[in-house]
């Protein structure tokens, strides 16, 4: 069976109908599509739009009362030519509404899907340590299939993992090496570094975030199954900032 995976941050203030458009364009098949930084008028118009099976954080945990914009920021699942069978939160992370797993059905394929968004900005300091930390456990106890996110990670990005650098969050980086680095605790398979591997492309090639100042990173990825054929995966950056993000969107395809 053919899948194709999609990750993209899609910007908490981003205009939803040109967000919308542009990913119904690259909808193909069986595609499961993760996105992070949605709102809750972003869902409504997006699930609208699209017309697919679908899952939002934010209706597994509402914003409280008194949380500011920060607790308003949710991930959403899509599940096009399948369905979303069960849905969950990794509530032991320090914001679970930045997290969703789902497990999607394709005729009698079922994988295990984790989408999540991670802490940005210096007012964290060591909570980002601490949520790389949970994000950690929950994959060495609940094996996934795929996982997408916006990590803002790593540092230094190298083929080789042993070299990738992450970035000090009180802990020289070694809560993030766990789910990107040499210390991963996990088996799948970050699905660009080995279509660029094999490809003989640059690494730097797949930027998905240009800082202030222009330094490009990588910082979107689409892990999946180890068993899995990647047959390509693609980071499309000036269409996704035009569509109205400030990420690339990464889509990836495999062969089940």
């Amino acid at each position: 069976m053919k899948l194709r995976i999609i990750q993209w941050n899609i910007k908490i203030n981003s205009k939803a109908d040109g967000i919308a458009e542009f990913l119904l364009g690259k909808l193909e098949g069986n595609t499961v599509v993760g996105l992070q930084e949605v709102s809750e008028a972003a869902y409504e118009k997006i699930s609208a739009h699209l017309q697919r099976n679908d899952a939002f954080s934010l209706h597994l945990r509402t914003p409280g009362k008194y949380e500011g914009r920060n607790r308003r920021m949710g991930v959403m699942i899509i599940a096009s030519g399948g369905e979303i069978t069960n849905t969950q939160l990794v509530d032991c992370s320090v914001f679970p509404e930045r997290t969703l797993v789902t497990k999607i059905r394709f005729d009698d394929l079922v994988v295990n899907a984790l989408s999540f968004h991670s802490l940005t900005g210096v007012g964290y300091k060591k909570a980002k340590s601490s949520n790389f930390a949970s994000i950690a456990s929950f994959l060495d106890e609940n094996p996934m299939d795929i996982f997408t996110c916006d990590a803002n990670e790593p540092k230094i990005d190298t083929f080789d993992e042993e070299n990738v650098v992450c970035f000090d969050n009180k802990d020289k980086g070694q809560m993030a090496s766990l789910l990107f680095g040499k210390t991963k605790v996990h088996s799948l398979i970050d699905t660009y570094k080995e279509n660029a591997r094999r490809s003989n492309l640059q690494l730097e090639e797949g930027y998905t975030h240009i800082l202030n100042g222009g330094k490009k990173k990588r910082y979107d990825f689409v892990y999946c199954n180890n068993a899995w054929k990647i047959v390509s995966s693609k980071v499309y950056y000036e269409d996704a900032i035009d569509a109205g993000s400030d990420h690339g969107m990464v889509v990836t395809d495999v062969v089940i």
